[in-house]
């Protein structure tokens, strides 16, 4: 039946239990109801037959009763469920995968190495110790001064104490001659380093020819064939051996803030 058409809830039970020549005393008995529940449910008075759940129920069983489909009917009656709200989706939250992207890693990783590198290289620069740059620095104040220039005429009183000069010059008693290694020429002197740490060393003979000017790493040992005096400088001073023909040097007496800068004689 259409909705134009549609009989109320009431008429649609009155009318179908007269058609059937059924009495109201008659539904009741067959309902188990009191014959005023029956009246109120072809009166439409829902209310008296108590919450809406239970009118619901008694009008389902009455069109049961009489052959009637109830669900039309119970869609017209009070409490009927309404029709379904739209489902409105919630947009959903932001994605976090921007905080996986290999391009946010790449740029975190530019951003720390930025700020490490520096830090690093300060702390390294004002570490205590000798360290390279230390020595290398030393290195290039005595390349710069007129002193390391070229060779002096005579030791400098600052780089050759007159006590270890004339120890080495003179010593008493004489050692004997050293041996002189092959292929070495009678004017020609022996220098022998060995090193314990990292240092930096710069050699020139009597001509002021450069014979070494390099960083030795630990462990390396070094021999230099030439003519005296030598200039000699020595950085790292107290991780160096240096021995003359033979004969060990004490670099003590010429060190000045871990580099040893003398003149050694015959």
């Amino acid at each position: 039946m259409s909705e134009a058409g549609f009989l109320s809830v009431g008429d649609s039970l009155r009318s179908e239990r007269e058609a059937q020549g059924m009495t109201l005393d008659e539904a009741a008995g067959r309902l188990r109801l009191m014959h005023r529940q029956v009246e109120a449910m072809e009166r439409e008075d829902f209310g008296s037959l108590g919450q809406a759940v239970f009118a619901r129920g008694f009008v389902r069983n009455y069109a049961r009763l009489l052959g009637l489909d109830p669900e039309p009917l119970l869609a017209h009656m009070p409490g009927a469920p309404q029709d379904a709200a739209p489902v409105v989706r919630a947009a959903p939250p932001p994605s976090a995968r921007w905080l996986s992207s290999p391009w946010l890693i790449v740029l975190l990783l530019v951003v720390l190495a930025a700020i490490a590198v520096p830090v690093a290289l300060y702390w390294w620069l004002n570490s205590d110790g000798d360290a390279v740059p230390r020595i290398e620095s030393a290195v290039s104040t005595a390349a710069r001064s007129p002193a390391a220039a070229a060779p002096p005429a005579a030791p400098p009183p600052e780089a050759a104490p007159a006590a270890p000069a004339q120890a080495i010059a003179s010593p008493a008693p004489p050692p004997a001659p050293a041996p002189v290694a092959d292929g070495v020429s009678p004017v020609e002197r022996v220098l022998r380093l060995e090193f314990a740490g990292e240092s930096w060393v710069e050699i020139k003979d009597a001509d002021g020819r450069e014979l070494m000017r390099q960083l030795n790493p630990p462990g390396s040992r070094v021999e230099l064939k030439g003519q005296p005096p030598f200039d000699i400088l020595i950085g790292n001073a107290s991780q160096v051996r240096l021995g003359y023909n033979g004969r060990p040097i004490d670099l003590t007496p010429f060190v000045e803030v871990s580099v040893a800068r003398f003149t050694l004689e015959e």
